[in-house]
């Protein structure tokens, strides 16, 4: 009997096209949001968007080629990450890959987009392809294909070579940060010193990221004078998760200066300690650093500021980009100080703490499963700086959230084994 070709509802299938789009930046927001957790990611922004790309995986060929293919050549990210991970769902990932790396050739610029869209594929798919394309003709190609398997902690051999000399300073900086990912990643550490006199800051902060991972005494100096800049917020981090005692205190004088407070905020509350909450709570009715100061307190006491009534309304807010700390609650500097002095004495001076409990790895596990998103890649980080290489975790906080907890699951397994 004949098949007979039923035509698509296309104003349906371009409304879940639209929806995917608009609910792409929704999910984008809600992985680095502070009031998401990774259980309500998943039953809220991510499963509304895997159900509109679903509408459109069903769809076929017809809509691939009438809508799909032709969005990846477009000009709002968004759309362009929806409609390539609509493609790679479908049955031809192949076919998929083929096309996001014709448009790649054709249009450099969506390398962004595009590769987000392919990190949040499960690698093992997309693994064969993506190491013949790091022999591509095309540089752009070569650099996302290397970028994939780099955020998943793949190693990038021989090629990384290349990346390391490449002209463009966003390929240097991912090249810089997947040294680590390789078997013998002293091969590279010629590259990743000559990183440190880098003049482009993104270039310089990822080869900072890179020496500290590999134990180099040249990075953390570097660190400490980075973080002296006003955009040197990613060298306070390193070294208020793996520095000494006058990292801390040079941190803490960073609160004096405006510029630079939001950034020492942010890292003093990883340091975890009861002096550093003490440093915070000063700025707790600043307009500006108030939510990042109410922020450290709750980061080390593990105190829900919302559900403890301890915050106040919010402001409107006018500003043109929406930051995932503009999400931050208002504390209520009274109800938090009543609450520090009440509490103050089960928190020992010079320990760490996490979420309210003894900083530990396992706590740090807790905090990537059930804490806070906008949290998450700092307990990552100090992870990664604390634990042997065949022991650090292999986590991509870009991905969605199933392969985030099967990944969580494997390093609780880790861990658990090295413990015995």
């Amino acid at each position: 009997m004949r098949r007979v070709e039923v035509e698509p509802l296309w104003d349906v299938v371009e409304e879940h096209l639209d929806e995917a789009e608009f609910l792409w930046g929704v999910w984008q927001h809600s992985l680095v949001a502070p009031d998401y957790t990774l259980d309500e990611v998943a039953e809220g922004p991510e499963e509304r968007l895997f159900a509109h790309l679903e509408g459109l995986v069903v769809g076929g060929a017809r809509v691939a080629e009438r809508l799909l293919l032709p969005a990846l050549a477009g000009d709002e990210p968004s759309r362009v990450s929806a409609a390539a991970l609509a493609l790679l769902q479908g049955p031809r990932c192949d076919e998929a890959l083929a096309a996001i790396a014709e448009v790649q050739r054709a249009r450099p610029r969506q390398r962004a987009p595009l590769v987000r869209a392919l990190a949040c594929v499960e690698l093992r798919r997309l693994r064969p392809r993506l190491r013949e394309l790091l022999a591509d003709h095309d540089d752009t190609v070569v650099a996302a294909a290397a970028e994939v398997l780099a955020l998943h902690h793949e190693p990038l051999g021989d090629t990384l070579g290349l990346l390391l000399a490449s002209d463009d300073a966003a390929t240097r900086a991912m090249a810089l940060r997947a040294v680590a990912n390789e078997p013998d990643p002293g091969r590279f550490v010629r590259a990743v010193t000559a990183g440190l006199q880098e003049l482009e800051p993104s270039v310089l902060d990822a080869a900072i990221d890179a020496g500290v991972r590999l134990g180099l005494a040249p990075a953390w100096a570097r660190a400490r004078e980075r973080m002296h800049e006003v955009d040197g917020g990613a060298a306070m981090l390193l070294l208020a998760l793996g520095g000494e005692d006058g990292d801390i205190a040079a941190i803490e004088a960073a609160l004096a200066d405006r510029k630079r407070r939001p950034a020492a905020l942010w890292a003093l509350g990883f340091h975890g300690t009861p002096e550093v909450v003490e440093a915070a709570l000063e700025w707790l009715e600043d307009p500006v650093a108030g939510p990042l100061a109410g922020e450290v307190f709750s980061a080390v006491t593990g105190v829900d500021l919302a559900a403890a009534h301890m915050d106040l309304p919010r402001e409107d807010d006018d500003a043109l980009e929406h930051r995932p700390e503009d999400d931050l609650p208002r504390a209520d500097p009274m109800a938090v100080l009543q609450w520090w002095t009440r509490h103050r004495e089960r928190f020992v001076d010079g320990r760490r703490y996490v979420a309210g409990a003894a900083h530990s790895p396992e706590a740090l596990v807790r905090g990537l499963r059930f804490g806070a998103m906008r949290r998450r890649p700092g307990y990552l980080l100090e992870l990664t700086l604390a634990l042997p290489p065949a022991r650090r975790p292999r986590v991509l906080l870009a991905a969605p959230t199933n392969l985030q907890l099967l990944a969580l699951e494997a390093m609780t397994r880790t861990l658990a084994g090295a413990a015995d």
